[in-house]
């Protein structure tokens, strides 16, 4: 229930203190959703007439702690930056941001605000906004752009796409910690962008161009038990079915006898083909991977560089922005801590494919000396991850718009490829 909050006069600032820190600790220990006022207010030693008097609800309680943990976090070594050079300061920025925002208490801040978008979209929209913060990083890039070394674009937006790309997307809340060996390459890489743009880089022959083979997508996992009197076609759909339900409840809340009631599967079949509900959880999840990978678009090709360019990123934007697409990736971050193993490889699979043929098409054109990469790997998850506006579709709300798309798009290339 969502009381009114007494005027600043009648705020007992120690008492907020202690709340805001006992809210905090719950939150990391049990989640969001999973953390009650009555919680709160027994581990701060507080009553509830206290936390309500200076907290009107859960949700602005949060959104108080995410704000002091972010103003803890940006006054924890951030670099001086005024007199470097684009790319030092680049540099600079990129190692702080990443540094910072994959502190464990900010990551798990981070996966509570994931969770709580599909409860409570306007604060997950708040708290998005309050993370975008303007940066001193945003005055550096706004001197650039007058100076005519970047082009006209919003500085803080760039400063949030640099900022981005430092943390890597859902990587971190995913369990995924690079070697400090990918950590410099993915920095460097992000300075190659800022500092000169994919078409004034190192030369097509440095050795530092050369990437490593990419990887393959991991292997689907296999059922149990293949065969029996169940058709594939129900066991097909009754995994579809699991796949929602998980992305709806989470895999605790999720029941697999009202899956298999739903799905006309008795509930002894559902474990004799998957082993168990962890079994169930991977093949379902290995479905939702299948028919996302069947509804991706071709990746469109041209022989104009920028063009093309400007249409894989729209391309893959509205193929991002589809709910079945956002409702997979938020389950694999709130899953993530307690089925790391399946996640990972689930999400490998989802994200391979496109990496994967867009890094050969710039590696393609940095051979013939059309652009010059330190990394094509690196360049095409960067572009792509940009395109799909990192990520905002887990904790905001984006209203489609064609033209608002396509103009992002085009931002994105002005950008890159210069």
């Amino acid at each position: 229930m969502t009381r009114a909050a007494p005027s600043s006069p009648n705020e007992d600032p120690p008492a907020r203190m202690r709340i805001l820190q006992a809210a905090r600790e719950a939150i990391l220990a049990a989640g969001f959703l999973e953390t009650s006022m009555d919680r709160i207010a027994h581990q701060a030693g507080a009553s509830k007439q206290t936390l309500y008097a200076l907290f009107s609800s859960r949700e602005q309680l949060f959104r108080e702690v995410l704000r002091v943990t972010m103003d803890e976090s940006g006054e924890e070594g951030a670099p001086d930056m005024r007199t470097l050079d684009l790319a030092d300061a680049t540099r600079a920025y990129a190692a702080w941001v990443e540094r910072s925002a994959t502190n464990p208490a900010n990551l798990e801040l981070y996966r509570a605000n994931v969770a709580a978008a599909g409860v409570f979209p306007e604060l997950a929209a708040d708290l998005h906004r309050l993370r975008r913060r303007a940066t001193p990083f945003s005055g550096i890039l706004a001197d650039q752009q007058r100076a005519g070394r970047l082009p006209d674009l919003d500085a803080d937006r760039l400063a949030h796409w640099a900022g981005v790309l430092a943390i890597g997307g859902v990587r971190p809340l995913l369990g995924l910690t690079p070697t400090p060996r990918e950590r410099h390459a993915n920095i460097e890489a992000i300075v190659a962008t800022f500092a000169r743009g994919w078409r004034t880089g190192p030369s097509p022959g440095d050795p530092a161009t050369a990437s490593a083979p990419l990887p393959a997508a991991p292997p689907r996992s296999v059922p149990i038990e293949q065969s029996g009197r169940i058709s594939d076609a129900a066991w097909t759909a009754l995994l579809r079915l699991a796949a929602t339900r998980f992305c709806e409840a989470g895999f605790r809340a999720a029941s697999v006898e009202q899956i298999g009631a739903q799905a006309g599967i008795a509930k002894m079949s559902i474990y004799r083909r998957f082993g168990n509900k962890q079994g169930l959880f991977a093949t379902a999840l290995d479905q939702a991977v299948d028919d996302r990978l069947a509804a991706r678009p071709a990746m469109p090709r041209g022989d104009d560089i920028a063009d093309t360019l400007r249409a894989i990123a729209y391309a893959h934007d509205r193929f991002a922005q589809q709910p079945e697409h956002v409702a997979l990736i938020r389950l694999l971050v709130a899953e993530a801590p307690s089925h790391a193993e399946t996640v990972q490889r689930i999400w490998h699979r989802l994200v391979t494919p496109a990496h994967a043929e867009l890094a050969t098409r710039l590696r393609d054109w940095h051979a013939a000396g059309a652009i010059r990469l330190p990394d094509s790997a690196i360049a095409a998850e960067h572009f792509l991850l940009l395109a799909a506006r990192g990520n905002r579709r887990l904790t905001d709300t984006i209203v489609w718009d064609e033209d608002e798309a396509a103009d992002h798009a085009r931002s994105l290339v002005a950008l890159v490829y210069r």
